[in-house]
């Protein structure tokens, strides 16, 4: 089964940066199965994917929280997707290697 495997770590924005320190990091798997990365509509599904699980992984209820808390999630969400991208350009190059 083909897909990305993305380790974040996260942290309730409410922890002491010694607390965070110590918090595991958390993996986020997207699949890619049956996805034609050398297409750009395979690459658009690819995009709506991270961009689902991203919103999943990160806090995304975030109109009750803190000013802090917001920051965290929108710092979490950016940083998954920023890793998620990077991985799906990678694995988009051994794609197009591969034919």
């Amino acid at each position: 089964m083909k897909q990305m495997t993305i380790l974040a770590m996260l942290g309730a924005a409410m922890l002491s940066p010694a607390a965070l320190a110590y918090e595991p990091a958390q993996s986020l798997r997207i699949p890619l199965d049956g996805l034609d990365l050398a297409t750009s509509r395979g690459v658009e599904s690819a995009h709506l994917r991270i961009d689902r699980a991203v919103g999943a992984f990160c806090r995304n209820d975030v109109a009750h929280l803190t000013l802090e808390a917001r920051k965290a999630a929108r710092e979490c969400r950016e940083a998954v997707r920023s890793d998620a991208l990077a991985q799906l350009a990678d694995k988009r190059l051994r794609q197009l290697a591969a034919r």
